[in-house]
C-alpha cells in the first residue's frame, strides 16, 4: 500500500533525510520518500506488517508531526503557508532587532562598563525565544542520533551564551583565578539570525515550488451543466457521478474525462498534449476533463469523474515524482551528522583530562577547554559556505537569462548526460504560421476575400492565415452565411460568391475540383510535414497554404552545444509521429518520441534514470509538469505555463534554451567553490580543535583562549565569503 503524509516541523534538506532514515527503517516499509518543497512524505508499506499508527509515532519520535489527511484545499493550504511565513518573519526581525545593537556594543562600545551586562540582557530573547526552535529540535537530534545543522546552531551558539554568562557572573571568581573572562554573545545571536534569514528565503522558495499542484488544481471546473430530466442544471463540479449526462458550452472547461453523445466541436487539447492545434471532435470520440471546448455545444457522459480524471492522475503524478525524485542532501548537512558528535565526544574527553589528569584539578580550566573547543568546532563559516556561493550564482545566471528556483540545480546540473526537450513551445514557436504559400488568385480580391472569411473564425489556423494576408484587408467585401464546420473547414458567402478554406474532403463536399497538379502540390507539402488549407472561390482554387510550427532560430544552435557537453539530446512531444520525425532531422536529434501523453513524458524519464543517467527537462506546457517534476533537472520557458515555470527547478526567459548548456558548465564551477568554501569553513577551526583542547599545554604551557577561537571563526567566514566572489567572474 502507499500513502500521502503531510509533514510538520521541517526546516531543512537534512530534516527530510532524516525523516526519510526513520520511517525507511519501520518494518514493513518499502519506500518512504520526502518531497521537501511541499513539505509531504509519500511511504509505500506492507499493511500486514506495520499500520500508519507506528509510521507516525516513529517520525513524532525524533520531533516530526505526519498528517494523515492531505486532501486540505487550495485556500485552506494558502492560508497555513502565510501563517507559517508570518510566524517565520516575525521571529527573523525580531532577532534582527535585539541582534544588531548586541553587535554595536561588542564591536564598538565593549569598553563601557555596563556593555556586556546590556548584552547579556539583549540575547536573552534572540536564544530564549526567536532561536529557541534550533534549540528544540537540534538537541532531539542529538537523542536520536541525527544530527544535523540544527545541532551544530544549538551546540555553537548554546556553548558561546552559556559560556558568556559563566564569565559575566563569575568574572570577580575568574580574575582571582589569574583568568580573563571573556563574552561571545554577539556571536550567538548573529549566527541565530543569519540563520534564520536563510531558512525565511528558503521558505519562501519552497511556497514557489508547491505551486505547480496548486495551478494544476485550479484547472479543475468549479462548475459544471448537468441535464437532469431533461433540463440543464448548474451543479458543482465535484457532484458529478460517473454516467451523468453534461452539456460544455463553447468557451468552458470540460470537467470529467468521457466521451459525446450528441454536438461536434473543436477542443484545445494543450493542457494534455502541449500542441497548439485543435483537435476536432463530434459524437462517439473521447474528451478529457481541464480541456478547453472551442466552438460548438456538446453533451458528454461522464465515464471518469474527480481524481479519476486524467486532470488527477497528473496531479498525483506531479506529486509523485517531486516526492520519489533523489534528494539533493547539502554536504554541510552531511558532514555535521558525524561532526557533531565527533565534537562532543572531543570536548568530554578534554574536559576529563583537564579534571582529572592535570596536576591542579583546576576545574575552570576544565571548563575553559571544554567550550574553548565546543566554540571553535562550531564554524560561522559553515552557514555562509553554500549560501553565499548561491546567492552569487543565482543572481550571475539571473543576469543571464536563467532564474534559478530551487539550487539544487547547481549541484546537479554539472552530472547531466541526458536531458528530454519537449518540441512545442520549447523547441518551436509554438504557433502555426504560414511557411508555404501557393497563389492562383490572379487578382486581389481573391486573397482579400479568404481574408475577410478567416476573420471571422477563432481557429488557430485561421489566426494564421490572417497574420500572414495582414495587407490585404478590403472593408468593401461583405461576408454573410459564415459557417465552421469542425474537422474539416469553414465557408460563406462573400459578396454572394461562396468561398471553402479547409481540407481536401471539405473541397470534394462542395464540389471544388483539385486537379492532378494541385494534388502533387499538395502532397508535397505534406510529405514535409506541413497542415495543408486549401482555398477555393465556387469551383476556382484561389491558394494553397502550408502551415507548421517553426523551429526556434537558436534550437539548433542549443542541440549542438548540449550534445558538445556530452548530453544525450531526446524529443518528446505529442505531435504526430510525421512532424516529431522532421523537427528532430532538422534538429540534428537521433532519439525522439511522438504521441506521449503527460504519464508517457514521465516514465520515459523514470527508464533514462533507472539505466544510471542524470536527466534533465526542458518544458513548457501543463502536459510537461509530471516530467519536470520527475527528472533531476528541469528548465521551463517564461512564454509557457505558469505550472511549467512552478514545476522547473529554474525558468529560461525569452525560451533561449542555448542557456542550458551554460548552466550545465557553470554549476560545476559552483559546485568547486561550494567545496572550496566548505573546505576553509573547517580548515582553521578543526586545525585548532587540537590545540583548544590542550595538546601544546604540556610542551609550551599553551592553552587556547577561546578570543582565539573566536578570531579563527571570523577569519574563515571572511574567506569563504571572498572566495564565493570569485563566481561573479566567472564566465556564463
Amino acid at each position: 500500500m502507499s500513502n500521502f503524509f503531510r509533514v510538520e516541523g521541517m526546516s531543512c534538506a537534512a530534516c527530510a533525510s532524516s525523516v526519510e532514515s526513520i520511517v525507511g527503517a519501520v518494518e514493513g516499509v518499502s519506500l518512504a520518500s520526502v518531497n521537501f518543497a511541499a513539505n509531504t512524505l509519500m511511504v509505500e508499506y506492507d499493511d500486514e506488517k506495520t499500520s500508519l499508527d507506528i509510521i507516525v509515532s516513529a517520525a513524532g519520535n525524533i520531533g516530526y508531526t505526519l498528517i494523515e489527511d492531505i486532501g486540505i484545499s487550495i485556500e485552506q493550504e494558502e492560508k497555513k503557508q502565510e501563517q507559517k511565513l508570518r510566524s517565520m518573519r516575525y521571529r527573523l526581525i525580531g532577532s534582527f532587532v535585539f541582534a544588531v545593537p548586541v553587535f554595536i556594543l561588542s564591536m564598538f562600545l565593549h569598553h563601557w562598563h555596563y556593555s556586556v551586562y546590556l548584552q547579556s540582557i539583549l540575547s536573552l530573547p534572540v536564544v530564549l525565544w526567536f532561536g529557541k526552535g534550533f534549540y528544540i529540535q537540534g538537541f532531539k537530534k542529538i537523542f536520536t542520533r541525527y544530527a544535523n545543522m540544527d545541532t551544530l546552531v544549538a551546540v555553537g551558539t548554546g556553548s558561546a551564551f552559556i559560556f558568556s554568562i559563566l564569565n559575566l557572573v563569575f568574572s570577580g571568581y575568574i580574575i582571582n583565578k589569574g583568568f580573563e573572562p571573556h563574552v561571545y554573545f554577539e556571536s550567538a545571536v548573529i549566527i541565530i539570525s543569519f540563520v534564520l534569514l536563510g531558512r525565511y528565503i528558503e521558505e519562501l522558495s519552497r511556497n514557489k515550488a508547491s505551486e505547480s499542484i496548486k495551478g494544476l488544481l485550479l484547472l479543475h471546473s468549479k462548475t459544471a451543466i448537468v441535464i437532469k430530466d431533461g433540463q440543464d442544471v448548474e451543479v458543482s463540479a465535484d457532484t458529478i457521478q460517473t454516467g451523468d449526462m453534461v452539456r460544455v458550452l463553447p468557451g468552458a472547461r470540460v470537467p470529467v474525462d468521457g466521451i459525446i453523445v450528441s454536438g461536434q466541436t473543436s477542443i484545445d487539447e494543450s493542457m494534455l498534449t502541449g500542441e497548439s492545434m485543435p483537435v476536432d471532435k463530434t459524437a462517439g470520440d473521447k474528451v478529457i476533463g481541464a480541456t478547453v471546448n472551442l466552438t460548438g455545444s456538446i453533451t458528454v457522459e461522464a465515464l471518469r469523474v474527480g481524481s479519476a480524471t486524467m486532470l488527477g492522475n497528473i496531479i498525483r503524478q506531479v506529486r509523485e515524482a517531486q516526492g520519489s525524485k533523489a534528494k539533493v542532501q547539502h554536504m554541510a548537512d552531511k558532514i555535521a551528522s558525524v561532526f557533531v558528535p565527533t565534537v562532543f565526544a572531543i570536548s568530554l574527553l578534554t574536559f576529563a583530562i583537564w579534571f582529572f589528569a592535570a596536576q591542579d584539578n583546576n576545574v575552570f580550566r576544565a571548563f575553559q577547554a571544554f567550550f574553548t573547543v565546543l566554540i571553535i568546532a562550531c564554524p560561522c563559516a559553515l552557514g555562509l559556505a553554500t549560501p553565499t556561493a548561491i546567492v552569487v550564482a543565482v543572481g550571475k545566471a539571473s543576469s543571464h537569462g536563467v532564474f534559478v528556483k530551487d539550487a539544487a540545480l547547481f549541484d546537479k546540473a554539472g552530472k547531466i548526460d541526458a536531458i528530454a526537450i519537449d518540441k512545442t513551445g520549447t523547441l518551436t514557436e509554438g504557433k502555426p504560421v504560414v511557411i508555404d504559400f501557393i497563389d492562383y488568385s490572379g487578382k486581389e480580391n481573391g486573397l482579400s476575400a479568404i481574408f475577410a472569411v478567416e476573420k471571422h473564425s477563432e481557429h488557430p489556423v485561421s489566426k494564421a492565415i490572417c497574420h500572414f494576408l495582414n495587407n490585404r484587408n478590403n472593408e468593401s467585401l461583405v461576408v454573410e452565411d459564415f459557417e465552421a464546420v469542425p474537422g474539416k473547414g469553414i465557408k460563406a458567402k462573400v459578396n454572394n460568391a461562396w468561398h471553402f478554406i479547409g481540407n481536401m474532403s471539405f473541397m470534394a463536399e462542395n464540389g471544388v475540383v483539385i486537379s492532378e497538379p494541385h494534388k502533387i502540390a499538395i502532397d508535397a507539402l505534406d510529405d514535409k510535414a506541413r497542415t495543408v488549407v486549401i482555398a477555393a472561390n465556387m469551383n476556382n482554387l484561389v491558394a494553397i497554404f502550408g502551415i507548421a510550427d517553426t523551429v526556434k532560430s537558436n534550437a539548433a544552435e542549443a542541440i549542438r552545444l548540449l550534445q558538445h557537453e556530452g548530453v544525450e539530446v531526446h524529443l518528446l512531444s505529442g505531435d504526430d509521429k510525421k512532424v516529431v520525425a522532421a523537427v528532430a532531422g532538422q534538429l540534428g536529434i537521433d532519439q525522439y518520441k511522438s504521441r506521449m501523453l503527460p504519464a508517457d513524458k514521465a516514465s520515459y524519464i523514470a527508464n533514462l534514470q533507472q539505466n544510471g543517467n542524470c536527466v534533465a527537462m526542458a518544458g513548457d506546457g501543463i502536459n510537461d509538469a509530471p516530467a519536470l517534476s520527475k527528472a533531476d533537472i528541469s528548465f521551463a520557458m517564461s512564454n509557457g505555463t505558469d505550472i511549467a515555470a512552478y514545476s522547473a527547478m529554474a525558468t529560461l526567459m525569452h525560451g533561449d534554451i542555448t542557456k542550458i548548456s551554460s548552466i550545465i558548465s557553470y554549476s560545476r564551477k559552483t559546485m568547486r567553490i561550494i567545496k572550496e568554501n566548505l573546505f576553509w569553513a573547517y580548515f582553521y577551526n578543526v586545525l585548532a580543535i587540537p590545540v583548544a583542547a590542550g595538546i601544546l599545554y604540556p610542551i609550551w604551557d599553551i592553552q587556547l583562549n577561546p578570543m582565539i577561537a573566536g578570531a579563527a571563526m571570523a577569519f574563515s567566514s571572511v574567506t569563504v565569503v571572498l572566495n564565493s566572489l570569485r563566481l561573479r567572474w566567472y564566465r556564463f
